[in-house]
């Protein structure tokens, strides 16, 4: 079965890379499905598969993007701000829900087998989830530090405004001359600020880069001059003020008061503060595309796209949120997911890579153990109310780890070019045969110790059940 646009995996020809086989996964695949599918039909969640589904569908996307080697900027791009939204509400599922709901547990079981399940179709190693747990720590960075300068202009910009709106009009002769020096002073520096950092002679013609750059002198002397005369003469300004001599001055003549009222009028201010602000903004954009695009290497070029996508967060975050804030819940889990949810990624997921670095969890077949550790957890979250299900979650990791693992030998043996299907179809069908087996001996020994048996322990009686389940489930492995 073919999948629309490019794989997220890069398998080998033959050897121990790229993913199992796909037949093996399929089968895999179609036993976790149908187990969350039923278990949110047992626990009055229909929708529960396709919501785990989407959320968790998009994080896996983030880790496979990552995991490949020559992406392009977009692609990255597009990995990390998976992983910083779908990857940090994936991780939050995971720790939040076994404090929510009674079967909160379970849900996260389910949620941990999809995300393993993803992982080994898109054949995410070690170096992936490093790459996704280095970038979302550098892309959470970027986005705290983008907010605290947004946080600064936005002040900044509220001041000025008030500043502005109580300079317009005004005909009083210190505060009139006094504001335009100001503003002249303050667009004179941002505007020799902008020069600086733009990159304008390297822009320009070969030819003419030498009348440029005369030219760009002059104009840089001319608002240094600006820049540093006007607090002088404010100074000398304000001190004829403080000794009278400015009252004394007949500044009420019928040219003189309408020269100070268009001198702090919107028409004079406006477009000088507009040329500030346009220039520190064009200045501090050639600075940062400078620095992100100073090296040309593979990690700069995820670094830059880290930042990128940390910096775009923190300028649509308020958009996303500001719709919502009629409705308290999701602007909580938006803001919840955005400002906590990338801490706990990097802390959960770097101790899978310390986890694997440790031997404890398999690099190569990390996806089905996860994806079967899943089931048990969520096997173990639905406790004794659905004991049906437990074995069928009991059953169900057992198979899932077997087939996963078969359709990694198989690969590491003949790689992904031979036609396999049929053995890994025969192997599988036997293998949910045996684990179907199982699931129900272990089920027909729970309702007989339920009902026959019920005056016995049940301590002793559940040993039993799980004993016997377990050595029904050894042929699997077999």
């Amino acid at each position: 079965m073919s999948l629309a646009g490019p794989r997220l995996d890069r398998p080998s020809a033959i050897g121990d890379e790229g993913r199992a086989r796909a037949a093996s996964l399929w089968l895999a695949t179609l036993v976790i499905v149908a187990l969350v599918g039923v278990a949110g039909v047992v626990l009055d969640q229909p929708s529960l598969v396709t919501t785990l589904a989407l959320v968790v569908g998009m994080a896996v996307a983030g880790f496979g993007l990552l995991e490949r080697d020559g992406t392009g900027f977009v692609q990255l791009f597009v990995g990390h701000a998976l992983l910083v939204t779908f990857g940090s509400a994936t991780i939050l599922l995971l720790v939040v829900a076994p404090f929510v709901t009674r079967e909160g547990l379970a849900v996260s079981g389910f949620a941990l087998a999809l995300l393993g399940i993803g992982a080994a179709w898109a054949d995410v190693g070690s170096d992936g989830v490093k790459r996704s747990v280095e970038g979302t720590a550098l892309a959470y960075a970027a986005m705290l530090l983008a907010a605290i300068v947004l946080i600064a202009v936005v002040a900044v910009g509220v001041l000025g405004r008030w500043a502005l709106e109580l300079l317009v009009g005004e005909t009083a002769p210190l505060l009139s001359i006094g504001g335009f020096l100001l503003v002249l002073g303050g667009t004179a520096g941002t505007v020799l600020l902008g020069l600086r950092w733009l990159p304008i002679l390297q822009l320009t013609r070969r030819d003419r880069r030498d009348a440029m750059e005369r030219r760009l002198a002059a104009l840089r002397r001319t608002l240094l001059v600006v820049a540093l005369g006007t607090p002088v003469v404010l100074v000398v300004l304000i001190g004829l003020g403080l000794g009278g001599t400015l009252a004394a001055t007949p500044l009420s003549g019928p040219l003189v008061g309408p020269a100070l009222a268009a001198l702090s009028s919107w028409y004079v201010l406006g477009p000088a503060v507009a040329v500030a602000v346009g220039s520190l903004l064009a200045g501090l954009g050639a600075v940062l595309l400078r620095g992100l695009t100073r090296r040309f290497s593979a990690d700069a070029t995820r670094r830059s796209a880290a930042i990128t996508v940390g910096v775009a967060i923190a300028l649509l975050a308020p958009i996303a949120i500001l719709p919502l804030i009629f409705r308290p819940v999701a602007a909580a889990l938006v803001a919840l997911t955005i400002g906590v949810g990338p801490i706990v990624f990097v802390v959960v997921v770097g101790g899978g890579v310390v986890a694997v670095w440790l031997g404890l969890l398999p690099d190569r077949a990390g996806g089905p153990a996860i994806a079967a550790a899943g089931l048990v957890i969520a096997a173990i979250g639905l406790g004794r109310g659905h004991p049906a299900l437990v074995f069928a979650c009991i059953a169900g990791a057992a198979i899932v780890w077997d087939v996963s693992t078969f359709g990694l030998g198989v690969t590491a043996e003949l790689g992904h070019v031979p036609e396999t299907r049929r053995l890994e179809l025969f192997h599988g069908v036997l293998a949910i045969g045996v684990g179907v087996v199982a699931g129900l001996v272990a089920i027909g020994l729970e309702t007989l110790r339920s009902g026959a048996f019920a005056g016995v322990g049940s301590t002793g009686a559940a040993a039993v059940v799980v004993f016997g389940a377990i050595v029904l489930l050894l042929p699997v492995r077999g």
